[in-house]
Parts: C-alpha cells; structure tokens; sequence
C-alpha cells in the first residue's frame, strides 16, 4: 500500500460487517498506542493533524487486522504496526516543530497599527477512517448504479442512521485505464450518485459530502484485471 488511508470495515451483505470501530485494547498495539498518546501529548492533533490521523488509522486498521482476521495475515498485521508507530514518531516530530514557530510579528507604523487583512483559508478536513463498502459498483463508464449495490447502501444508510454523531465523505475512486481527467470526472460523478442514493434515504445533507479522486491513491495492482476491480471502488471517510 503506497498510502495508509484505509480501515478495512465491510459495509455489505456479507459476514464480516461491523458496526462499530474495532477495539485497539489488545497487547499487540500497546506500543502502538503509547506513541499515539505521546504524539498527542506532544500536541501533534493541532501542529500535525495529518501523520496524527494516519497514525490513528492505521492503529484501527492494525486492530480489525488482529481481531477479524487472526491468524491470516501476520506479516501485513506486522507491517501496519510498523507503520502506525511510523506514522506516531512523525506526527511527534512535526509537532514539535510546527508548535515552536514564531508568531508573525505585527507591523506598528508611527501612532498606526498596521494589520493586514486577514485571509480565510478553507481547513481540509482530516480524515479519522476510511471504510471500503463493498458490493459498490456501477455500469460501465457510467455513474448509474448497479441494482446489486442496492443492498450494500442500504446497510451505509442503517449504520450511518445508528451513528448519528458522525460526518463523512463519500470517496469514489477508478482504475488507471483510460484518460487522467475521464476517470477524475467519472469519479466525482459516481460519488455524486451514491451520495444522492443515501440522501434519498433520510441522511441528513450536513453530515456528508461527496469527491471523486479518480485514479490517485490505487490499493491493488492496475496491471491485472483483479487489480483494477479493486481500484474501482466507493469508501467512506470519516470526518474529525
């Protein structure tokens, strides 16, 4: 995986669905969640927000890895450990760093005070999980949805109905095939329609957002026909 983004939590039919985060209280994240606390400690959620939440996503990827797949992937539950204390030390570190800039300093003109306008920047929010919903699929170089991904967002609607606290975005993702820009729009268009499907079905409008990303971000290889089914997909991410 070249990028750690992805909680794998099941929003489908089938028997792995869950509907709530996988408990990180078992010995093998104790390390792990030291160095989260020590980075939090070290306030790394307001000076690096970003290595902090990857930090605390790969952490519940770790433990749904422990947990529901015991057993079957050693060396990968092994890895995403690594990279969740990886992903701790860096937000530690850049903390640190972020923490101790200096304040700008204000420009006093003779009996003026000089203050330069202040410019509003649009904050990106900072993604706490992200859920792969399988069963997701569409018809070919189409946003339609297929009538088999009725029954998978019919679930997303049920769990986002019994967690009413949180806020998400509606990710869609495509595979490398074709051009960059097709496949950049083809994606938002899809996000587009899942979204609509879920607002259709009583989700409130303030609590999710929809964004294509097109062929970035690939969690499978795009040189195989099974990789590029899996590149095809809709995630949700959970908002801070």
């Amino acid at each position: 995986m070249k990028k750690i983004l992805l909680l794998a939590a099941v929003a489908s039919v089938s028997a792995c669905s869950t509907h709530h985060l996988p408990s990180t209280q078992i010995s093998d994240l104790d390390e792990v969640r030291a160095a989260i606390q020590q980075s939090k400690d070290a306030h790394a959620e307001k000076c690096a927000p970003e290595f902090q939440a990857k930090a605390v996503a790969t952490m519940y990827q770790a433990a749904h890895e422990i947990t529901d797949e015991a057993g079957y992937h050693p060396e990968e539950d092994a890895e995403l450990i690594q990279q969740a204390l990886s992903y701790a030390k860096k937000a530690r570190e850049a903390a640190k760093t972020n923490c101790a800039k200096p304040k700008p300093v204000v420009q006093i003109a003779p009996r003026i005070i000089v203050k330069k306008p202040v410019v509003q920047k649009k904050v990106k929010p900072v993604v706490l999980e992200v859920i792969h919903l399988k069963g997701i699929h569409f018809e070919s170089n189409s946003d339609q949805l297929t009538p088999s991904s009725t029954a998978s967002l019919k679930h997303v609607v049920e769990t986002l109905n019994k967690r009413p606290d949180i806020r998400v975005e509606v990710a869609a993702y495509t595979d490398s095939r074709g051009k960059a820009a097709y496949n950049l729009a083809l994606s938002k268009k899809r996000a587009q329609s899942t979204m609509k499907y879920l607002l259709d079905h009583g989700i409130d409008a303030t609590r999710i957002s929809a964004q294509g990303y097109g062929e970035v971000n690939p969690i499978a290889d795009n040189a195989s026909a099974e990789g590029r089914a899996k590149n095809r997909r809709v995630e949700l991410h959970i908002l801070k």
